[in-house]
């Protein structure tokens, strides 16, 4: 008998030819996923490569923006307690000087209601008591204390301004006693018109930082402290070596150099620097110590080291 084939229907022959065609196109659908397997982990290799100075640079830069900004309100409430203390001891002078006028008062309107009541007899021994009240008492001499007071509190304030150029010496001593003999960190360079202080950049940042290292405090509270209520001038200037720098934070040398003395010159006003005396100078690598770099170009690691410094100066006003 011949079966026709119905138009649409699939004989068992036909489904066996689809079934060896479809296990041969296997393959080719394997090799897809693993070529699209292999494109994605080399894409992976590619991305892991990170420059971890940079995202350091970045971590550092994060930390000081979240910490420069807290101990500026400090000098403000510092300055004006001593001034408050001076001036109220004058108040209270004028009370003691009242009190005699109300006395002297009351004797004579006693004397008054007196004369008419009493005869004369009697009038005498009553003066004599009245005068010796007022007189008796030794308030008056109490003002002119209190002036001599008033005079003498003004002495600490011509103290703090009036030191001459001799107290620069001072100063450079009292620097060395505390900051000792070794250079390594700090050095106190004298000069004829003023003190110089070198400020090691490897002792007090790191690389493409205005961070101050904590091992550093100790020596800036030491500078602060000797510095403290200066007539002088002090100018703190930043010096970098000739090395690029290219940070969202620090464009250049300009801004590190600025950042550091800047960062400086804060910690010297809260330790009680007057910070209108206060000059804030960035330098970056205009002024080196030391040639950065060889005749051939080459740089010269410990000079740029000597180069990387922030200067205080103290100089007469």
């Amino acid at each position: 008998m011949n079966i026709r084939k119905r138009p649409g229907v699939l004989n068992v022959s036909d489904l066996h030819k689809m079934r060896q065609d479809d296990e041969d196109l296997w393959p080719i659908s394997l090799a897809d996923m693993m070529t699209l397997l292999l494109c994605f982990f080399l894409l992976i290799v590619a991305v892991s490569h990170v420059d971890l100075n940079r995202y350091e640079r970045v971590a550092d830069s994060m930390q000081k923006a979240m910490v420069t900004e807290k101990p500026a309100p400090k000098p403000k409430k510092a300055e004006p307690k001593p001034v408050v203390k001076k001036t109220t001891p004058p108040k209270p002078q004028p009370k003691p000087v009242e009190q005699p006028a109300m006395v002297r008062s009351k004797v004579s309107h006693t004397t008054l209601t007196s004369e008419p009541v009493a005869p004369l007899a009697q009038e005498k021994p009553k003066p004599e008591p009245t005068p010796a009240k007022p007189a008796a008492p030794t308030e008056q001499p109490k003002p002119a204390e209190s002036v001599k007071a008033e005079t003498k509190a003004p002495a600490p304030e011509s103290e703090r301004t009036g030191p001459t150029r001799k107290s620069l010496e001072d100063i450079r001593k009292e620097l060395t006693a505390k900051l000792g003999l070794d250079t390594s960190a700090v050095e106190i360079v004298p000069r004829e018109n003023g003190v110089e202080l070198n400020l090691r950049g490897a002792a007090f940042f790191d690389l493409a930082s205005a961070e101050i290292k904590p091992a550093a405090l100790p020596l800036l509270r030491d500078i602060a402290a000797t510095l403290s209520g200066t007539p002088y001038k002090v100018t703190v200037e930043g010096h970098t070596d000739n090395l690029p720098i290219e940070s969202w934070l620090y464009p250049s040398n300009w801004e590190l150099s600025s950042a550091r003395a800047s960062r400086v010159a804060r910690f010297l006003i809260d330790g009680g620097v007057p910070r209108n005396h206060l000059r804030v100078e960035g330098l970056a690598d205009t002024q080196p110590v030391a040639p950065n770099d060889d005749e051939a170009g080459r740089p010269i690691p410990e000079n740029q080291a000597k180069n990387r410094r922030v200067v205080i100066l103290v100089s007469p006003s």
